[in-house]
């Protein structure tokens, strides 16, 4: 008989017990109760039902889920007996919620945690290319989903490129296989213009992988812009609230991606005939813009020409009335001085008188008796000796103008 000590005692039972079962093929389902975290990194909590209880010791980042008393979950992981406590326990490796109820609950409040950190922020989210080149499609190839997509892309619009992610979209190991797609995707990021996630219908719980919080972090941080479809309609799966654009169903997912091509070609042509209309009658107001600014040079030179004759009309007009008037006053006064002239005086019978020192006598009393004045007639000169003065009343003298 074969004597171990204690530790050598644990050790072939823990040997035992590795050799037995495959850590991803022992699954045990019960109810959480006693649920803790020591120290910020160790997960502890007893699972158990009716007749049973076993403890469950995992990290705190093998958890996935939001766990809490009272909820009925599934265990992966492998037994395991520790030497130091002599205690019997399930070393996990992954949690997974069961029952609709539960499922919900963990959801809602994993929800509301990722919401509180921004993640389904609506402000952060990008706009889709219009015209995409590449495509970065994650899906199973063997789905419907992935056919569909396929199928209405290139009847939409053919000649794009699509790289496929070959993925688990359901079950164990799904939510490593997406994180591990979108990761490598990111690692080509500038070639590609749309990372495309998605998968036909499904229960919640088959649905849960788009629920996993580490897929919604890894959607998230995406360099590329990001379009989820899941094929269900009543409730929306946490990857897609943090997508940039979401879509129904893969067949919508492909509608988004691309526009019609036939939509497009009809767009253009009613644009081009647009723009050719619009180009013509551009084209038509300036001719008729320089029309009318050429033919301006020519009004403005008939009409400066027929101002300049106006003018010259005006000018020639008014000249001859001032020259007419300017001949006429000359002509009065003319006539004026001829009928003053003494010449014109002496035909008329009067005589010049001029004293000794040739000064005109105007008066009687510029002479004296016996004084000796001077005489011009019309004809000729002479002396003559005053005898007698004869002062006359004096007469008014009379206005010439």
């Amino acid at each position: 008989m074969t004597v171990f000590s204690v530790s050598d005692f644990i050790a072939h039972v823990n040997d035992v017990l590795d050799r037995s079962w495959d850590a991803q093929e022992l699954c045990v389902e019960g109810e959480v109760s006693s649920f803790r975290i020591s120290q910020g990194q160790w997960v502890n909590f007893d699972l158990k039902d009716e007749q049973g209880l076993v403890n469950v010791f995992m990290t705190v980042w093998q958890l996935r889920v939001p766990v809490e008393d009272g909820m009925k979950v599934r265990v992966y992981g492998s037994p395991r007996i520790y030497a130091k406590f002599g205690k019997f326990s399930l070393t996990a490796s992954k949690v997974e919620l069961t029952g609709e109820g539960a499922l919900k609950k963990a959801l809602a409040a994993l929800r509301a945690r990722l919401e509180a950190e921004g993640l389904f922020d609506v402000s952060r989210k990008r706009t889709l290319p219009v015209f995409p080149n590449r495509i970065a499609l994650i899906a199973s190839r063997e789905s419907a989903a992935y056919g569909d997509f396929v199928r209405v892309l290139k009847e939409r619009w053919s000649g794009l490129e699509i790289d496929l992610y070959h993925v688990k979209v359901q079950g164990l190991g799904a939510p490593e296989d997406l994180i591990k797609a979108i990761t490598l995707a990111n690692k080509f990021s500038d070639k590609y213009d749309v990372l495309v996630m998605t998968r036909g219908g499904g229960s919640l719980e088959e649905l849960m992988a788009f629920n996993d919080e580490f897929v919604v972090r890894a959607v998230y941080a995406s360099k590329i812009p990001t379009l989820i479809g899941i094929g269900h309609e009543r409730d929306l799966s946490l990857v897609e609230l943090a997508a940039d654009e979401r879509a129904s169903t893969p067949t919508d997912c492909a509608r988004r991606v691309v526009l019609d091509k036939k939509d497009v070609l009809r767009d253009l042509a009613y644009r081009t005939g647009d723009i050719e209309k619009r180009v013509k009658d551009l084209i038509a107001s300036r001719q008729d813009l320089l029309s009318r600014s050429l033919s301006l040079p020519a009004v403005w030179l008939t009409n400066q020409k027929a101002l300049l004759n106006q003018l010259s009309f005006l000018c020639g007009s008014n000249a001859k009335q001032w020259l007419d008037s300017v001949r006429e006053r000359l002509q009065s006064s003319l006539r004026l001085l001829r009928s003053l002239d003494p010449k014109n005086v002496l035909l008329r019978g009067y005589a010049i008188l001029t004293d000794e020192q040739g000064r005109a006598v105007a008066s009687i009393k510029s002479v004296s008796r016996g004084s000796v004045v001077g005489f011009t007639l019309q004809d000729g000169s002479g002396t003559a000796q005053i005898k007698d003065l004869e002062l006359h009343k004096q007469l008014k003298q009379s206005k010439l103008f």
